[in-house]
């Protein structure tokens, strides 16, 4: 979890929350799902988004698909990829399976000899035409808006382009004071 300046919820957790605090939360309503077709998929994620596509991938896993599958997670740093034994196990467990990590602020780190840039612009570099495909894009507003235009003009279909973009919840408004 990142602190995101002025968000209430996470403010809370990194200002006032202690081990072993209760919460309690609403799980996601959202209709980022798999839909069913032949098409290989792509997915284009940024940070926090990669914790739907894994939702979607496991499931995927379960129910034994085989349409090839490639993940393209894009972050900051190395240091904001978790799970990676996960992702590992995953390729080596499924054939139809890669996953592709994008630093996008790895300039000064000589230790990182994958990619760098912004995720979608990696996604596009290893498939200049994505007709054919279907691309699942989560992650932040700004991401996706710069992505999804892109992958048209690449060629995918607007029918085969599936997005969810993370909006953070503004600021509470202050409290009125009494005069």
């Amino acid at each position: 979890m990142r602190l995101i300046p002025d968000g209430r919820f996470t403010t809370h957790v990194f200002e006032r929350m202690e081990v072993g605090d209760a919460v309690a939360f609403e799980g996601p309503l959202g209709r980022f799902t798999l839909h069913e077709s032949r098409r290989p998929i792509l997915f284009v994620v940024g940070a926090t988004g990669f914790a739907p596509a894994k939702s979607i991938l496991k499931d995927d896993f379960r129910r034994g698909l085989q349409r090839p599958m490639q993940l393209y997670w894009g972050v900051r740093s190395a240091a904001d990829l978790y799970l990676l034994d996960t992702l590992r196990q995953w390729q080596h467990q499924h054939p139809n399976f890669s996953f592709m990590p994008v630093l996008s602020q790895a300039e000064d780190d000589a230790s990182w000899t994958g990619r760098r840039g912004l995720v979608h612009e990696a996604l596009l570099a290893d498939h200049p035409d994505l007709s054919g495909h279907e691309v699942y894009a989560c992650g932040s507003v700004r991401m996706v808006e710069a992505a999804v235009p892109n992958f048209i003009a690449h060629g995918l279909g607007e029918q085969y382009c599936f997005s969810d973009a993370f909006i953070p919840t503004r600021p509470a408004p202050p409290a009125a004071t009494a005069a």
